[in-house]
């Protein structure tokens, strides 16, 4: 490959270890605004888990938790009303109105769960909230000692303690919940399950170190095949390993899940640097969308150094055009970030790199004929003003051809 056409790469990774953030950091979203709408989210998450425990086919199986579920509705839905007026607010509101109903009526628990679940993801979608971390998510081993200091006393040594009222290791139940929906339950001012002396110095990091501790109570004990993460990419990278829920797949999707979450140290070696790329475009939109720029510059050249630069020479050898539209397409991201474009611009970038990653990734796929899967990533952005929610199509038919 002539030395010309790697220069604008390599320039545009030279620049990022040279410039601070402090630069052309903008303020990020009011904080509390966050807190409110990931409280919220929290609420419908465990309606959506609870419900079946709290009715059956042939009337009341617990009164008390049954109340409790509506009081969460009606928390969440005075929360949404504080929060900021946004398009999309009053849908979900009336959305948030038929689950009560639902619940109300005693509907069946997948119904009660189906709508609570979507409440919880478009309210997160309409406020932006980062569920998920831009670096690899920890291994359990960094909570470890974390774990027996805090948690085992309550919860057992293997999340089976005999005195707790849901254990940790009923796989029914922690397949209803996202390393997300756990890592909420670890902040105090998002969920009140925990006072601040168990958790409410708890960095970030440590959080995700926990989910994903507590989440391997109820894992499989076997790992799935390598084949799993080719039937389903999305899976075995982020942000799909931490906001998707194991119920709502496939069963050989959920356990995959199930197990993948456990053990995120196991499958870097199993996502595709562009998928891994675009994942962190995503994340980088989001932050964007959420008024924060210095995350999303970091997303951005995460993506670039971690996902991009590794896949580069094989695309190039591939498709030097679309290479060269990227390398472009990259620093011009880059730097209206820096410029302070308008966010109109800034976001249509945004969407155009990531969809040219989807497009690379999807041209550097191995065939085998009818038998391959091709990588399998669909992005529905809801229309819902400054609100995006992704969605990963994890799996796509077999065909004969290696492209989507």
């Amino acid at each position: 490959m002539p030395i010309k056409s790697k220069t604008p790469l390599l320039i545009l990774l030279l620049t990022t270890l040279l410039c601070g953030a402090a630069a052309w950091a903008q303020p990020t979203a009011d904080q509390e605004t966050q807190n409110t709408a990931a409280r919220a989210v929290s609420l419908l998450s465990f309606v959506a888990v609870d419900y079946p425990e709290a009715v059956s086919d042939d009337g009341m199986r617990d009164r008390n938790l049954y109340r409790q579920l509506q009081g969460n509705v009606e928390v969440a839905a005075s929360l949404l009303q504080k929060l900021p007026e946004k398009p999309g607010r009053k849908q979900l509101q009336r959305t948030l109105q038929d689950l009560a109903a639902e619940i109300e009526n005693r509907a069946p628990p997948a119904q009660v769960r189906q709508r609570a679940n979507a409440a919880a993801d478009r309210l997160a979608a309409l406020y932006q909230l980062p569920r998920s971390p831009a670096e690899p998510l920890p291994s359990a081993q960094e909570a470890r000692a974390l774990y027996q200091d805090r948690c085992r006393h309550c919860h057992g040594e293997n999340g089976d303690a005999p005195q707790a009222e849901r254990k940790l290791t009923d796989p029914e139940r922690m397949a209803n919940l996202s390393l997300y929906d756990f890592y909420n339950v670890l902040e105090p001012t998002r969920n009140d399950a925990h006072n601040s002396d168990i958790d409410g110095d708890l960095s970030s990091r440590e959080r995700w170190a926990l989910a994903v501790m507590v989440a391997g109570f109820a894992a499989p004990e076997i790992a799935p095949s390598v084949r799993r993460a080719q039937e389903f990419p999305a899976l075995v990278g982020l942000p799909g390993m931490a906001v998707l829920r194991p119920v709502e797949l496939p069963d050989e999707a959920r356990d995959a899940l199930m197990w993948w979450r456990a053990h995120p140290q196991e499958t870097a070696h199993l996502q595709h640097p562009l998928a891994r790329a675009a994942g962190l475009l995503y994340l980088g939109q989001t932050a964007y969308r959420s008024g924060d720029s210095a995350s999303a510059y970091h997303h951005l050249m995460l993506g670039l150094r971690e996902g991009y630069a590794q896949a580069r020479p094989q695309l190039a050898e591939r498709n030097p055009a679309l290479t060269a539209q990227l390398d472009q397409q990259w620093e011009t991201l880059r730097q209206s970030i820096l410029d302070r474009a308008p966010s109109n611009e800034i976001i249509e970038q945004f969407q155009r790199l990531q969809a040219n990653v989807v497009r690379a990734r999807e041209q550097l796929q191995p065939t085998s004929g009818s038998a391959i899967y091709v990588w399998a990533a669909l992005f529905f952005v809801i229309a819902l003003g400054v609100g995006g929610l992704l969605w990963y199509r994890l799996r796509r038919p077999r065909g004969k051809t290696g492209t989507s």
